[in-house]
């Protein structure tokens, strides 16, 4: 049984930065979907679940209406995602992070719920989602623990890759089934153009 969001010992992290260059710098959070934005989308699945709600981003001034959430920049500055990830875990009041990309617009509450019952069965240091051979370590919770093994790869590391990281710790794939349901909570945004079938399924009443 899942702990009440009083007692789970997990905080959650949105990924708000990225360069957004299809989208003319125009942060992908704040994009808006049927007339709310993707990240007021978010917070509303987050808080029902987390009692301790992080934004990751480097332009905090895009985000007044959130102040009552931790805002956070990137301590590493560019290196990608993994940066992001160590910003989470850096804030963190909790002994782990669900971490997700702020482009997700289709966040499913029921999924992270379970990815938390796999987290706390395995106790690993990262449950990553896997839909066959894809996987999603941006929509992923990782433990604290792996904060300063993450500075030291970012600090030596050729290549900012999360899948050469995650071959470094205690990794668990959390297999999911080849759904739509499931693939849905995966999409995100990449283009202008890939909003019009997002609001679709916006409009769909997605939970």
């Amino acid at each position: 049984m899942i702990p009440s969001k009083e007692e789970i010992k997990i905080s959650a992290a949105i990924l708000a930065g990225g360069a957004n260059k299809r989208f003319n710098g125009k942060t992908k959070a704040n994009i808006q979907i049927s007339g709310v934005r993707i990240i007021t989308r978010a917070i509303k699945t987050l808080h029902e679940i987390f009692n301790d709600i992080i934004i990751v981003t480097n332009t905090p001034e895009e985000f007044k209406t959130c102040q009552q959430f931790t805002i956070v920049p990137d301590k590493i500055k560019n290196v990608g995602p993994l940066g992001g990830i160590h910003a989470a875990l850096s804030a963190a009041k909790n002994e782990a992070v669900f971490v997700f990309a702020s482009d997700m617009p289709c966040l499913s509450g029921e999924l992270i719920r379970q990815q938390i019952e796999f987290y706390l069965k395995h106790k690993c240091d990262a449950a990553i989602p896997a839909i066959k051979k894809s996987i999603e370590p941006l929509h992923a919770i990782y433990n604290k623990r792996i904060e300063d093994q993450l500075f030291d790869f970012l600090g030596t590391a050729d290549k900012y890759s999360i899948q050469s990281f995650l071959e470094q710790i205690n990794t668990k794939y959390h297999k999911l089934a080849d759904t739509e349901q499931n693939r849905k909570a995966f999409i995100n945004i990449n283009t202008p153009e890939d909003l019009s079938s997002i609001e679709l399924f916006a409009e769909s009443g997605y939970k």
